[in-house]
């Protein structure tokens, strides 16, 4: 499984990641944030620039978007296009973001901090501390990532997590106690103050996190309870426009001619769509098939919402396909993570 980092760009505190890439820094070490970025290898620029049409006669029309482009580094000396974005996009360069987290880094350790793909994502983690959930002791920390990859956010989630790669999981908690996104607007860079603020917030509300984790194996789910968090995982597939608005028709409706043509119309979007809803079903027979061996595994969890989560959880994380796609961090994988954990929790509420 590809970590796509970009390059060898990662610093990691005490000990090496699966992958063997990176430079792994003392344990006892006191490094602060811009310090550990410029190590890794992170703090390469990001600009934008008006993107224009040229035609074949030379006459250039300006479309009015903008592409957002990584300046060259020493291992890959061109100019890379990052990302298509409006107007009013504005970029937060490295540099900048270590320096408002170096005084939160002596605060909270930096455990881990790298670049993705050919820079559209720089992370960097910052040790929270460990603590028990569900019985178990869990190492915590703090993600902060910067998206220019046109999705034009930096967000910053509670993991208990070591990020090391693309592929690393995040506990896909999505509300504001857990996680928050700013997007790339001209206030970006002068906001110090708010962002100053929002770590002391996402602070004070570890403790409130951690306690929405452990709530969640108090209690027994019946049957219909596990089936709503699955389903409320993994939704159903859609069914293209174009069959929708066939199926208010019957062959009483119209001519026989025009009646076959419209089942020869639906024939390939239907087929589509059985075909998607069969890999929706899937999934969902291996997020069962987890469950029950989680129940196995962990008779005193069985049937909790946390025995549910975390199957769901596994099963995002070790289903094939999309490997180096990072939706189980940042994508399609973590949405359906968030699902299931704001379903689960809704029964402790």
């Amino acid at each position: 499984m590809s970590a796509n980092l970009f390059g060898n760009r990662l610093e990691l505190r005490r000990e090496p990641a699966w992958h063997g890439l990176g430079h792994v820094f003392p344990q006892d070490e006191k490094i602060t944030a811009l310090d550990a970025m410029a190590n890794a290898g992170v703090l390469f620029g990001v600009d934008k620039f008006p993107q224009v049409i040229k035609l074949p006669d030379g006459t250039e029309i300006e479309t009015g978007a903008y592409a957002v482009v990584r300046e060259p580094t020493h291992d890959d000396p061109e100019h890379r296009v990052l990302a298509t974005v409006g107007k009013n996009w504005t970029a937060i360069q490295a540099a900048d973001l270590g320096k408002l987290l170096n005084p939160i880094s002596e605060r909270f350790p930096v455990e881990t901090v790298g670049a993705i793909g050919i820079g559209e994502k720089i992370f960097i983690t910052l040790n929270a501390g460990s603590i028990k959930i569900a019985g178990e002791d869990h190492d915590l920390y703090w993600l902060v990532t910067d998206h220019r990859d046109g999705t034009g956010a930096l967000s910053i989630a509670f993991t208990p997590v070591r990020v090391v790669c693309q592929n690393t999981l995040i506990y896909g908690l999505h509300n504001a106690k857990v996680s928050v996104t700013l997007r790339h607007n001209k206030a970006i860079n002068v906001d110090t103050s708010f962002y100053l603020d929002l770590f002391n917030q996402m602070a004070t509300a570890q403790d409130t996190v951690v306690e929405a984790m452990d709530s969640l194996t108090t209690v027994t789910l019946v049957e219909s309870q596990i089936k709503q968090i699955v389903d409320a995982a993994y939704i159903n597939a859609s069914k293209p426009n174009r069959l929708k608005i066939s199926e208010g028709f019957t062959e009483k409706d119209v001519s026989p001619e025009v009646w076959k043509n419209i089942l020869a119309d639906r024939k390939e979007p239907w087929e589509k769509f059985q075909q998607a809803q069969a890999r929706v079903n899937n999934i969902k027979d291996h997020a069962y098939l987890r469950i029950e061996a989680f129940n196995d595994e962990y008779p005193k969890l069985a049937r909790t919402p946390w025995a549910v989560y975390n199957a769901i959880v596994e099963t995002e994380d070790y289903r094939r396909g999309h490997e180096d796609s990072g939706t189980k961090l940042f994508g399609t994988r973590a949405d359906a993570k968030a699902r299931a954990f704001d379903k689960a929790l809704s029964y402790v509420r």
